[in-house]
């Protein structure tokens, strides 16, 4: 999680955010999510300070976060040339923003308990298969 991990996010962030990236989570993902906790409203430009990441990184961690409906943007009113800056929240709590992550573990963790009955189903007909088999030689 670059230069924010253990030195400005609490223990519990640093936690959080490695137990979301063993969930699945992309990294760059993870750290934006706990970054916009943690700091509050921030830019792109913010955000990659923040996370130590850089700017494509951030784009995709926050089109990541837009298409689940975790984040909120709006664009910042400052009479500059350019593209306009968006300023990123997250919709919801921290607690409401990590359930799509929560959501898809659970539902890799069912898919894997299904594979393994199935792989015990067909170990039982592989065995009365091959046991009818040497019985009958």
């Amino acid at each position: 999680m670059g230069s924010e991990s253990p030195h400005t996010l609490s223990t519990s962030e640093f936690s959080l955010w490695q137990k979301l990236v063993q969930l699945g989570a992309n990294e760059n993902t993870a750290s934006v999510l706990i970054c916009l906790h943690h700091h509050g409203a921030a830019s792109s430009k913010d955000l990659q300070c923040h996370c130590n990441i850089r700017q494509p990184d951030v784009s995709l961690a926050i089109s990541e976060l837009r298409d689940m409906n975790l984040v909120h943007f709006s664009s910042r009113t400052e009479s500059s040339r350019g593209r306009p800056a968006h300023i990123y929240r997250l919709r919801m709590s921290l607690e409401q923003s990590i359930q799509p992550f929560v959501n898809l573990a659970k539902k890799r963790a069912n898919e894997i308990l299904n594979d393994v009955e199935s792989i015990r189903e067909l170990v039982g007909q592989v065995e009365t298969t091959q046991h009818q088999a040497f019985t009958a030689a």
